[in-house]
């Protein structure tokens, strides 16, 4: 997906270009512009998923880019930002369709909050499309397998496949009915297992490789999943 930014100020540009990882939430483009006639153009060339604009600027404005959409009939969703907060102005937005209107200044939380709103809403088909083309779960769980040892976090797995973290996390627990956390911690027990049966290593030196500091907190896990302790599995009592 591909997102488009304007504002006639360049440091509010910059300041939203930086705000999100835009990857995680699935846009793998972010363009620019300083002024309606560029975003004009770009909005011609590219045609968006996504237009975040400013919505008084010269000559072109938000406004007039909602209704260059509208006219056009393009897919793109927008977001208006604005430090007016008349009502003609949101009057005439929601007339274009818009998706969401803002007041600046412009809070990392609540825009956060919006987009993910916006994603939801609105990109959950094309999201769809992005997860058939190559099986976001199975990535997923492949990379957790591979990397089993490492420090897997929920942000870093969204990473993986570019997605948000919270949307990874529900659309993982909506597809295996397994909570993303627990499948990290089953994987990293099974690999537990695995080296108790399978080799010479001390059960502290194992709760290390696997990114425990704890023994207690391993042994308590562990069992949760095997039913004995670590030291038993290893001498090789099953439950």
């Amino acid at each position: 997906m591909q997102v488009l930014i304007v504002d006639d100020e360049p440091y509010m540009v910059d300041y939203l270009r930086k705000l999100v990882d835009w990857e995680q939430y699935g846009f793998e483009h972010v363009y620019t512009a300083g002024g309606g006639s560029m975003a004009r153009d770009l909005l011609d060339k590219y045609q968006p998923e996504l237009l975040i604009t400013d919505i008084r600027m010269p000559k072109i404005s938000g406004l007039d880019l909602c209704r260059h959409i509208f006219e056009r009939k393009y897919s793109t969703k927008v977001m208006i930002l604005s430090g007016y907060g008349e009502f003609e102005y949101a009057k005439q937005a929601i007339q274009y369709g818009v998706s969401e209107y803002l007041l600046k200044p412009i809070l990392k939380e609540e825009f956060e909050e919006i987009l993910e709103k916006m994603l939801e809403r609105h990109f959950a088909e094309e999201i769809k499309k992005q997860e058939k083309t190559g099986d976001i779960v199975q990535e997923v769980e492949t990379y957790i397998r591979e990397h089993v040892e490492e420090d897997l976090s929920l942000e870093l797995l969204a990473g993986v496949v570019h997605l948000n973290p919270s949307y990874l996390s529900r659309y993982f627990k909506d597809s295996t009915g397994e909570n993303l956390s627990n499948f990290v911690t089953r994987c990293k027990m099974e690999k537990a297992a695995w080296l108790l049966e399978h080799t010479e290593q001390k059960i502290n030196e194992i709760m290390q490789r696997l990114g425990y500091q704890k023994s207690q907190h391993f042994a308590k896990i562990f069992r949760e999943q095997y039913g004995v302790s670590p030291k038993d599995y290893k001498r090789g009592i099953r439950s």
